[in-house]
């Protein structure tokens, strides 16, 4: 699903409404729940399966997906952030972040975030499905720390 969003041979809308179409549709209320998971923000798999299992669950701070930051080059959109923190979590899987190239645009975009106060959380696939609890601590503590250090709640 998410690769024919990708490649625009389908929209959100045009799956929304044809999942609505059929409500006998085997599968339709995990297909409805990634329709969401897309509407909200996801934009690869790796997202669905680290919003699915590290980022909503308890204890975790409410993120906002593909919050846009201005930055010198142009605009981002951070996987996930919480803005009031100045933290964001990017999930990076092999296809979008495998590469040498790929890693040093990473590097210039977490350097010029981290002159306006940013903090970036890079997870890889490897990391986060296998370790989703030490990366939701993770998570939470870098939250806490910046809490104390922002004075905010």
């Amino acid at each position: 699903m998410i690769g024919t969003l990708r490649d625009r041979q389908v929209t959100v809308a045009g799956l929304r409404a044809e999942v609505a179409r059929r409500p006998a549709l085997p599968g339709r209320r995990g297909l409805v729940a990634l329709v969401e998971l897309v509407e909200q923000g996801c934009r690869s798999e790796l997202e669905i399966w680290g919003v699915r299992h590290v980022l909503t669950r308890p204890g975790m701070p409410r993120f906002v997906q593909q919050h846009p930051v201005v930055l010198p080059f142009g605009t981002v959109f951070l996987d996930a952030a919480v803005p009031a923190l100045r933290v964001a979590v990017e999930l990076d899987g092999a296809a979008f972040h495998g590469s040498a190239a790929d890693r040093e645009r990473d590097t210039r975009r977490d350097v010029a975030l981290a002159a306006l106060g940013w903090v970036v959380l890079r997870f890889s696939h490897r990391r986060l499905t296998r370790e989703p609890d030490a990366c939701r601590r993770d998570v939470q503590q870098v939250c806490r720390a910046r809490e104390v250090l922002l004075g905010a709640r």
